[in-house]
C-alpha cells in the first residue's frame, strides 16, 4: 500500500517523508478509500487552500478534517432516495447550493460567492479543482516587447535564481552513454512534409461547432464500423451479434464504451454501457457486467468488442474484451546525412509573476547553443489560462501580443535551424476548436513551418506526431481499470491511442475541449505507430517505447513558478532501422 502511494505522489513530482506516509495509510484506512482517492482530494485541497505546498504532517492534519467533511457530503448525496417528483429550486435554495463551498469544490466546481462584488475565483471557471488539474490550475502572465529580448532576465526571483537549470531528469535508453548533441553535419537540412490529409479545410473558413447531430452519429458511426472490422480480423469471426438479444450461450458484439448518467456522472463498474451500432445492434445500449474479468481498462468513447451472454436481454455478462489491434510502426526508406538533432518544447512560455517570456528567451538560447536541424515549439502561446489574459490587463489586443512574440521569436532564433509551430487551443487570440488549424503563413521566416495541431510530420521519412493538447491528462480523469499491481499506467493511457487509431478517442470529450467531429475524422486520426509521438501533459514526464514507437512526454516549459522541461532527441536511421536517442532537460 505504501509503494502504492508513493507512486501516485510521485506522478505529481510530490515526495512526501514515511511520517506523511504513515498519516495517508492511516487515513486510507479510517476512510476505506484507495490512495488514488486521496492523493486526488489533497491535489484539489493543495491547489484551492495550501497554494500548492508540498504535502507536510502539519498540513495533513489540517486535511484530514476537510477530507472527512467532503466524504460525508458525497456519502450523504448518493444515501437519499431518488424522488419520483423532480425537485424544484428557488432563488433561496439556489443561493444555499451556491455557497456550499465544501460540497462544491467535492464535486469539482470552482466556489463562487454570491455576494455582490465578490472577487472573482484565480482558477479558470469550470476547471476541476482536483488531483489531475493541479498543473492546470496555474495562472500565467504575457510579455511585454521590451522584455522578450535574450540580455533581458525574467524578474521571477523562483525561475532567476533556479540551481537545477540544465539537469537531465529523463534520459532513454536509460544508460551511462553520454550523447554528443553538436550538430556535425551543418549545412545539411531536413526536409519537412505533412503527412496525411492536407489542411486546405482547416485553413479555410468554416463554421465551427456547428455539426448537426445526424453528421455527429454519422461520424461516429463510421468509427465503430471501421475499428469493428479490424476487430473481427482479429478475432477471426464473420460478424457480431446485437447486444440486447436474449441469449445465455456466449457471442461477440461491437460497440462504444458509455456512462450511464443516473448511476453516476462518472464513468465506474456500476455506469457502464456499451453503446451499439445502427446496423448490428439498431443503436441501442446495454449495461455491462464487468465482475467476472481479471482485469480491464475502460474510457467514454472506447471501441471494443465483448464477449459474454446476456440470459436476461437487459444486461450482458462479459467474459472477455477485445480491443482493436495495434498497427505496426510504418516502414520506410530512412534518408538522413549522419544524426537528425531535435528539440522539442511545450508551452505555455511565460510564469505567472512576470511578463517578460523568461523561460522562452531560455530555450532560444538553448536552441542556438546547440543548434540542432529541427525545433518543434508547441502552444499555448498567449494562454487562455493566464492571469492578465483573465483580466484583460494587457497594453496591446491579443493578436497584437501574439505577433510580438512570433516576431521576436522569429528573429532570434539561428537562420540554419528549421522551426515548427505548432497551435493549441489554448491561444486565446485563435480558434479555440480541436483539431486546431495553423496559423496564418503570412510573414514567416523561411526556416519556420506552421502546422495543425495534431499533426503527423514526414521528416525525411521519419514519422514524428505530436499534439500540444494534453490527452493522457484527459484520458486519466476518465479511465476505470483494473490491471496487475506495478502495470505502467502512463503507457497503457498511450495505448489507447494507438489502439482506437486517434490523438483524441475520448467521447465525449472533457469539458474545456471544443471538438468538431468532421475535422477531426480528417485531421485527428492516427491509423498508423509513426516513429515519435509527442505528447506534452501535465502528468509525470516520461520517455517511453510502446509498441515500437518512442512516446515523450516533455511536461511544459513553465510548471508552476518554476522552470519546466523540454526534451532533446538525436535520431539515427538507415534503410528501415531508425535509432532513438532522448533526454528530457530542466528549463
Amino acid at each position: 500500500m505504501e509503494e502504492h502511494l508513493l507512486n501516485e505522489f510521485e506522478e505529481f513530482g510530490l515526495t512526501p517523508n514515511k511520517r506523511v506516509l504513515e498519516k495517508c495509510i492511516e487515513l486510507l484506512k479510517k476512510y476505506e478509500i484507495t490512495p488514488d482517492t486521496l492523493v486526488n482530494h489533497w491535489i484539489g485541497y493543495a491547489a484551492t487552500k495550501l497554494n500548492d505546498e508540498a504535502p507536510s504532517l502539519e498540513n495533513m492534519i489540517l486535511f484530514e478534517k476537510d477530507l472527512s467533511k467532503e466524504l460525508s457530503a458525497k456519502t450523504k448525496v448518493k444515501s437519499e432516495p431518488l424522488s419520483e417528483s423532480p425537485v424544484i429550486h428557488n432563488i433561496t435554495t439556489i443561493t444555499q447550493i451556491a455557497e456550499d463551498d465544501e460540497l462544491l469544490v467535492g464535486y469539482g466546481t470552482p466556489v463562487r460567492k454570491s455576494s455582490v462584488g465578490a472577487k472573482r475565483t484565480s482558477g479558470l471557471e469550470g476547471t476541476p479543482q482536483n488531483k489531475r488539474l493541479a498543473g492546470l490550475g496555474q495562472t500565467y502572465s504575457v510579455h511585454t516587447p521590451s522584455a522578450f529580448s535574450p540580455s533581458t532576465p525574467g524578474t521571477s526571483s523562483k525561475f532567476s535564481t533556479r540551481n537545477n537549470a540544465g539537469e537531465v531528469v529523463v534520459k532513454y535508453p536509460a544508460d551511462d552513454a553520454v550523447i554528443n548533441w553538436t550538430r556535425s553535419n551543418e549545412t545539411w537540412e531536413p526536409d519537412i512534409q505533412l503527412h496525411g490529409t492536407a489542411e486546405t479545410k482547416l485553413t479555410t473558413k468554416y463554421n465551427y461547432m456547428f455539426s448537426r447531430l445526424r453528421d455527429k452519429f454519422d461520424v461516429l458511426e463510421e468509427q465503430i464500423n471501421d475499428l469493428g472490422d479490424l476487430v473481427k480480423r482479429k478475432l477471426g469471426i464473420d460478424d457480431f451479434d446485437p447486444n440486447s438479444v436474449l441469449k445465455s450461450e456466449t457471442f461477440h458484439t461491437i460497440g462504444r464504451i458509455c456512462c450511464d448518467a443516473t448511476s453516476g456522472s462518472r464513468l465506474n463498474t456500476s455506469s457502464l454501457l456499451l453503446e451499439g451500432t445502427r446496423n448490428t445492434s439498431s443503436g441501442q445500449s446495454v449495461p455491462l457486467d464487468v465482475s467476472q474479468l481479471r482485469e480491464f481498462s475502460f474510457f467514454p468513447g472506447q471501441v471494443v468488442a465483448v464477449e459474454g451472454s446476456n440470459p436476461t436481454g437487459k444486461k450482458m455478462v462479459v467474459t472477455s474484451v477485445t480491443t482493436p489491434p495495434i498497427n505496426p510502426v510504418l516502414k520506410t526508406d530512412v534518408s538522413i546525412e549522419g544524426p537528425l538533432n531535435v528539440m522539442v518544447a511545450c508551452g505555455p512560455f511565460t510564469l505567472p509573476d512576470d511578463l517578460e517570456f523568461a523561460p522562452l528567451v531560455e530555450f532560444i538560447q538553448q536552441v542556438n547553443a546547440l543548434l540542432p536541424h529541427l525545433v518543434i515549439i508547441m502552444g499555448p502561446f498567449v494562454d487562455v489560462k493566464n492571469k492578465k489574459v483573465e483580466c484583460g490587463d494587457l497594453d496591446y489586443t491579443y493578436q497584437e501580443q501574439f505577433d510580438i512574440v512570433m516576431k521576436e521569436l522569429q528573429s532570434k532564433i539561428t537562420n540554419s535551424v528549421q522551426v515548427c509551430i505548432i497551435p493549441s487551443w489554448r491561444d486565446v487570440h485563435y480558434r479555440t476548436v480541436y483539431p486546431t488549424p495553423p496559423f496564418p503563413q503570412e510573414n514567416k521566416a523561411p526556416n519556420v513551418n506552421f502546422f495543425s495541431d495534431p499533426c503527423v510530420l514526414n521528416v525525411n521519412s521519419i514519422f514524428i506526431a505530436l499534439t500540444s493538447t494534453d490527452i493522457l491528462f484527459h484520458l486519466s480523469k476518465e479511465e476505470i481499470a483494473v490491471t496487475p499491481h506495478g502495470s505502467d499506467r502512463l503507457g497503457r493511457l498511450v495505448s489507447h491511442l494507438f489502439s482506437q487509431q486517434s490523438f483524441y478517442p475520448l467521447n465525449p470529450p472533457s469539458e474545456e475541449m471544443s471538438i468538431d467531429l468532421e475535422q477531426a475524422e480528417d485531421h485527428c486520426k492516427l491509423s498508423f505507430t509513426p516513429h515519435l509521438l509527442f505528447v506534452p501533459s501535465d502528468l509525470r514526464h516520461f520517455i517511453k517505447n510502446v509498441s515500437g514507437c518512442v512516446v515523450v512526454n516533455m511536461e511544459r516549459a513553465v510548471k508552476g513558478f518554476c522552470g519546466g522541461t523540454y526534451s532533446r532527441l538525436q535520431i539515427t536511421g538507415e534503410g528501415s532501422s531508425v535509432q532513438i536517442k532522448a533526454e528530457i532537460v530542466r528549463l
